[in-house]
């Protein structure tokens, strides 16, 4: 019977000391909802808004405008959780506004004036679940264009919306397209021919990248 005893206790000290091992193996290999997957996106994006602020420099300075280029590059880094949830910010795009001033061409100094316009975005998206390659998603968020030069002031924060799809989300590099509404503004100075007025700098947009 003693030895029956021992026996008893042996196994059950055994069973002990194997529970925490077993428990902390579950644990680990467990996949949990929460976990979150970081990416960085990097693209070209048409902003319609720039025609906006060209228009407006025209009216308040009588600019003759040369060249306009509403493309610019806009980058993005966001956390993804296993759900299909994603938080993030980016810079983008931006634009560089060069005007020369040919009135004061007797004054012996460069008669070049710039401004400049960068906009810093926070946002939230969801990504649809679906099957296969194709994640559409939408996503919400807020702007604030970095704005200033010589014919544009500051700028003033506004909503952004905006809808795409990734294709090939499970490779290390996938290609998405988007397409988004930015409400934020910024100042175009007072000229010579009208007082100051604000504008939408980026407005609608169309967006191609790559995520990795």
């Amino acid at each position: 019977m003693k030895t029956l005893i021992n026996a008893l206790r042996f196994t059950a000290g055994l069973s002990c000391l194997s529970l925490p091992l077993f428990s902390s193996a579950n644990t680990h290999s467990a996949p949990t909802s929460s976990s979150l997957g970081f990416h960085f996106e990097a693209g070209l994006t048409y902003a319609s808004g720039l025609e906006n602020v060209m228009n407006q420099l025209e009216t308040n300075f009588a600019v003759d405008r040369d060249f306009v280029w509403p493309i610019g590059l806009k980058l993005t880094a966001y956390a993804r959780t296993a759900d299909g949830f994603g938080f993030g910010g980016g810079i983008g795009p931006c634009s560089f506004i060069q005007v020369r001033d040919d009135h004061h061409y007797s004054y012996h100094h460069n008669n070049d004036q710039w401004s400049y316009i960068i906009p810093v975005f926070a946002d939230v998206r969801y990504y649809f679940p679906l099957s296969g390659h194709l994640a559409p998603y939408a996503k919400i968020g807020v702007v604030q264009p970095i704005s200033g030069g010589d014919q544009i002031g500051s700028g003033t924060p506004g909503p952004l919306v905006g809808i795409g799809a990734q294709v090939w989300q499970h490779r290390v590099v996938s290609i998405g397209i988007e397409v988004g509404y930015d409400a934020s503004k910024v100042k175009v100075k007072s000229g010579a021919y009208h007082t100051e007025k604000k504008v939408r700098p980026t407005e609608f947009t169309f967006s191609v990248y790559a995520s990795y």
